[in-house]
């Protein structure tokens, strides 16, 4: 019981310099958005595509920091459920090894539908979350991720999102780390 309070006061504290203060808070907004809110993050908290093309990868990842694989891909047509809430069709391309933390890329994701980010990441060397395709908030990729990716002309790959299962967590004391709640505003745009 001891660990739920402490859990309770950090998050409090958390919530507190995260909304600004306690009286800025649209509480009607919260409220109406609680369900819909939680089942988004409970959805963020893996991703999955499956793609059919010319392709062949195997890959194993801890975070980008324990990354062990490597992978071709030439107009890979792929079905996303990614990261940052990408949903739909895109079409890779490229190439990457990487061997625990060391590894080479070029990679692009193109041609694809309004969720889905393209992007082009060229790296040699280790990568860093400070990179743009890792950027916290609005990056395609998840430097943080575990998870793999398998496959022969038929490929899949599975990762969940270790900072995502903070956020389903915390969602349900209001507090949204991730800043991607749903929110009057979102409909406005």
């Amino acid at each position: 019981m001891k660990k739920f309070f402490a859990l309770l006061a950090a998050c409090t504290v958390v919530f507190s310099a995260n909304a600004g203060s306690f009286q800025d808070i649209n509480w009607g907004e919260k409220l109406a958005f609680y369900l819909p809110n939680r089942v988004l993050d409970a959805l963020d908290m893996f991703s999955l595509s499956l793609g059919v093309g010319p392709v062949a990868e195997a890959r194993l990842m801890g975070t980008r920091l324990a990354d062990v694989g490597a992978g071709y891909s030439a107009s890979t047509w792929k079905v996303y459920k990614g990261h940052n809430r990408q949903y739909g069709i895109g079409v890779e391309d490229g190439w990457y090894w990487s061997f625990i933390s060391v590894g080479e890329e070029e990679f692009s994701v193109r041609d694809g539908s309004l969720l889905v980010d393209k992007y082009v990441e060229c790296r040699a060397g280790i990568p860093t979350p400070e990179m743009r395709v890792y950027d916290y908030f609005e990056g395609p990729r998840d430097f943080w991720a575990i998870g793999g990716a398998l496959g022969f002309l038929v490929d899949g790959d599975l990762y969940i999102h270790p900072v995502e299962w903070l956020d389903f967590a915390l969602g349900f004391f209001l507090v949204d780390i991730r800043q991607d709640d749903l929110t009057f505003d979102s409909f406005n745009r």
